[in-house]
């Protein structure tokens, strides 16, 4: 009876240590947004838009691209996609300078805060599982939401950029999503549950033991199966639409090991359009920051060449 009630006792401990995980798992403080396009010298309009299925009301904003000759264009637009617990300005990425330097190459952004982040409504974090649907929302706020610069009309072709999680993100909705015509993955994972296996132990100082149970209490709190956030199993369904994969070399977070796979992954369709690009000695989405110049000029060079077509086609 004793070791009944022993054993009792530490399965209750178990479940609620694995709750406590998954909680802490889900949610985080929003960081708020500190800088605006128009400190860049930008045009920019604010938006909200709903993400697909579940409509979770998402807060972003659209900067119109810059012509050569100083007019403003929607024509080719990218949707940036930021990382987990950041937002559409993260400064630690980059994200407000590289969309700035993007719209300054004639290249329309629309960027906003997924789920649980920025601006947009507290919910918990899935990295992927339930944030696809945000970008998802996002290309059909591009096709059939209201527009936020009406004189510039819709856009003619659609890409994607993202990073991190965000990367990851993309290429599972892409998979889902044909209006997608080109994406660039900044160092996306090719799986998320290895990650997590290494990280929550790190994060909660217990032992690994724990983290089967945190990820089985995140399933059954939020409806979230972080073993289904395998964007290595969907990338293929992108071709032949191009990607262009980036990673850092020195990233210790996210291995490059994952870049290899998915671009290994990808290239397995049957007219894959894959590029890939290892940066020397950037850590995890450093890339751009460490190489500001380069990346913008290799970036708009993979956007020119992937939807030159699709623009003259429209």
């Amino acid at each position: 009876m004793i070791v009944l009630i022993i054993l009792g006792i530490v399965a209750l401990v178990y479940i609620l240590i694995s709750f406590y995980i998954a909680i802490k798992l889900a949610y985080a403080p929003h960081k708020p947004i500190d800088k605006m396009p128009a400190s860049l010298g930008l045009t920019f309009a604010n938006v909200t838009f709903p993400s697909r299925e579940d409509r979770v009301q998402l807060r972003g904003w659209f900067i119109p691209g810059v012509l050569a000759n100083g007019c403003l264009t929607a024509e080719r637009t990218i949707i940036v996609v930021h990382g987990v617990r950041t937002n559409r300005a993260d400064a630690d990425a980059g994200l407000l300078d590289l969309s700035g330097a993007l719209a300054r190459n004639g290249l329309a952004i629309l960027a906003f805060d997924m789920r649980g982040t920025g601006q947009s409504p507290r919910a918990p974090v899935s990295l992927g599982y339930f944030e696809q649907r945000d970008v998802l929302g996002a290309v059909d706020f591009l096709q059939s939401g209201s527009l936020p610069y009406p004189d510039l009309g819709r856009p003619h072709c659609i890409g994607g950029w993202g990073v991190s999680m965000g990367a990851a993100t993309l290429i599972m909705a892409t998979a889902r999503e044909t209006a997608i015509r080109a994406i660039v993955s900044d160092c996306a994972y090719a799986e998320i549950t290895p990650i997590l296996q290494r990280e929550i132990p790190k994060e909660s100082h217990l032992p690994s033991v724990f983290t089967a149970g945190a990820l089985l209490a995140a399933r059954l709190l939020y409806g979230v199966d972080f073993y289904a956030v395998r964007p290595v199993d969907v990338v293929a369904k992108i071709a032949p639409r191009p990607i262009f994969f980036i990673h850092g070399a020195a990233d210790e977070y996210i291995e490059p090991s994952n870049m290899n796979a998915l671009a290994k992954a990808a290239c397995m369709a049957p007219k894959a359009n894959v590029q890939t690009w290892l940066v020397p000695g950037a850590a995890h989405a450093q890339s751009f920051n460490d190489m500001k110049q380069e990346y913008v000029a290799r970036v708009v060079a993979f956007y020119d060449a992937a939807l030159e077509s699709e623009s003259e086609g429209t």
